[in-house]
């Protein structure tokens, strides 16, 4: 081994991958984090937004004979070509016996009882292990045509055919019209690889897809992910349900400016450090979940989030009660109908809602059929949605609501490229806000006064409109879709408006054994109170 170089260490996973053709697993890896690496390390993989997009757009092409399959590379990290040799050491107590004599590691184990290994090809636990493969998957595929598509990361196209397909890590998400181009793409990835296939594509990333090409419409869903998360988390709902995500704060119309929002410090008892990382395990649970399906717990992940560096006890109470609403919840579902895979854009600001004079923006992307209307179908689901605090100040609800517009319109530029790569065309996309003094500063047909503070930063919006590439309009706020996830609603809004962007099947306070203990526990009340009274 050469004597400039670093040892690392070896580890042990063990994990049950329910989807995999293996489904028990044991793999060693490798300590990473003291190995040096000099190189960028970062490997592009298809994120969330992009698999919706690709599911929406093939749902959308099916009476063209588009269809979706889902494949899955077996031991993707293994074996790709490495730039230079690593080194590891592992303890030999650790190797099974049948091993030790079919390799004789026996005279190979130094006297402090370890076999020290020289890494030739990629391993798991590498920081450059996604990367290696990562560019050995395109130098392969690129013999057949394939690449990925320039601004995006994790969309791939063909050259001739019209096969397009997302890879995040080694799961393929592919959109084909003929079994030849789908025969064609698993060809070229047998080439090199040993793979899966799921002719049906009912599972991508996690997401299980049931496909309704008849119908013209496809359901996205995560069986089971609340059920095991609960789980994990050790976490017992309540035997009420809970409708609502986060504490409403009833408006004071007495009250003006920043105090009106304004809610007293938190002065409870700082969590422990266990508690702290349960804490945060709470939190990147059930992001995941909110950015994956169930959008409405966004706001209050928003607001858990920016304490979790000094969680308190009251921190905690807010996260439980994120919890016991979606065990209320556990089977939430998002449709998407086939359209015209036209994006339409809702924006919308909250100003003052956050400490610190902070405000709130978000934005609800979905797409269209008629992008006149501006409207989607009523159980359409959103692609994404944006739910974010504003890091500056700023002085008024017209400057939040155009800092939000601002945003939204940054992030559909994205968005365009990637449903560009996938052969959608966009017209100018439509934006809509209810904040008249946004829509009037971004057509430049108000005297600005107060408002110089924020032209030099969104002057921006006025170049997108003019070179026609978004169309901002105004809209009353009862129909702004983004307006839930800018603001803490009270219980029945909650109710009322949830079905506007998820469904909800089997709701747990409505199956036959929760109303069952929750009629037994109000008769239960309703015993000892009549008792009190006669007494």
């Amino acid at each position: 081994m050469p004597r400039d170089r670093d040892v690392t260490y070896a580890t042990y996973v063990c994990d049950v991958k329910p989807l995999k053709s293996e489904t028990h697993r044991v793999r060693i890896t490798v300590g990473g984090d003291r190995l040096s690496c000099a190189d960028d390390t970062g490997s592009p993989a298809a994120n969330m937004l992009e698999t919706k997009i690709l599911v929406n757009s093939t749902i959308s092409d099916a009476k063209h004979g588009a269809r979706f399959l889902s494949a899955d590379i077996v031991s993707y990290f293994l074996a790709s070509p490495m730039h230079r040799k690593e080194y590891m050491k592992v303890k030999a107590s650790h190797i099974p016996h049948d091993i030790k004599i079919r390799y004789n590691v026996d005279d190979l184990t130094t006297k402090d009882g370890y076999v020290y290994v020289e890494i030739v090809k990629g391993m798991y636990g590498l920081k450059n292990a996604a990367i290696l493969a990562y560019d050995n998957l395109k130098k392969n595929l690129e013999k057949f045509g394939y690449y990925p598509v320039q601004g995006t990361v994790g969309v791939w196209a063909h050259r001739t055919r019209r096969t397009r397909f997302c890879v995040c890590v080694d799961d393929f998400g592919v959109k084909y019209f003929t079994k030849a181009d789908a025969n064609h793409l698993l060809e070229a990835i047998g080439s090199s690889y040993k793979y899966t296939v799921d002719w049906k594509g009912e599972h991508y990333c996690g997401l299980t897809l049931n496909w309704q090409y008849d119908q013209n419409y496809v359901e996205v869903s995560m069986p089971d992910y609340v059920t095991r998360a609960l789980k994990r988390l050790a976490h017992t709902p309540s035997v009420f349900p809970q409708f609502s995500p986060h504490q409403h704060v009833p408006i004071r119309y007495s009250v003006k400016g920043d105090r009106q929002y304004a809610t007293a410090p938190d002065d409870s008892p700082l969590l422990s450090p266990k508690d702290k990382r349960h804490l945060q395990s709470i939190i990147g649970t059930l992001l995941y979940y909110g950015r994956a399906l169930d959008y409405t717990i966004l706001p209050a992940l928003n607001d858990i989030a920016r304490e979790q560096a000094t969680p308190t006890v009251n921190t905690m109470k807010r996260a439980k009660r994120v919890l016991d609403y979606v065990a209320t919840y556990p089977h939430t579902t998002l449709r998407f109908h086939a359209s015209s895979m036209i994006l339409c854009v809702d924006s919308d600001a909250a100003y003052l809602v956050a400490p610190r004079a902070k405000s709130r923006i978000a934005g609800f992307y979905f797409l269209s059929t008629d992008p006149r209307k501006n409207q989607p179908s009523p159980s359409n689901g959103g692609v994404l949605v944006e739910c974010r605090t504003l890091r500056h100040v700023v002085a008024s609800a017209a400057e939040a609501e155009v800092a939000g517009i601002f945003h939204n319109a940054q992030v559909t530029i994205s968005v365009r490229r990637i449903l560009h790569a996938l052969g959608h065309v966009q017209p100018p996309t439509p934006i809509k806000t209810d904040n008249s003094t946004a829509n009037g500063f971004i057509h430049n047909n108000i005297h600005q006064k107060r408002s110089k503070s924020w032209d030099m930063r969104y002057y921006w919006l006025r170049d997108k409109n003019s070179q026609k590439q978004m169309k901002f309009f105004w809209e009353k706020g009862v129909n702004n879709l983004a307006d839930y996830f800018t603001k803490h609603h009270p219980t029945k809004h909650h109710r009322t408006t949830r079905q506007k962007y998820v469904l909800d099947k089997n709701p747990t306070y409505l199956q036959k054994s929760f109303l069952a203990n929750h009629a037994h526990i109000l008769y239960k009340n309703l015993h000892h109170a009549c008792q009190n009274l006669s007494s």
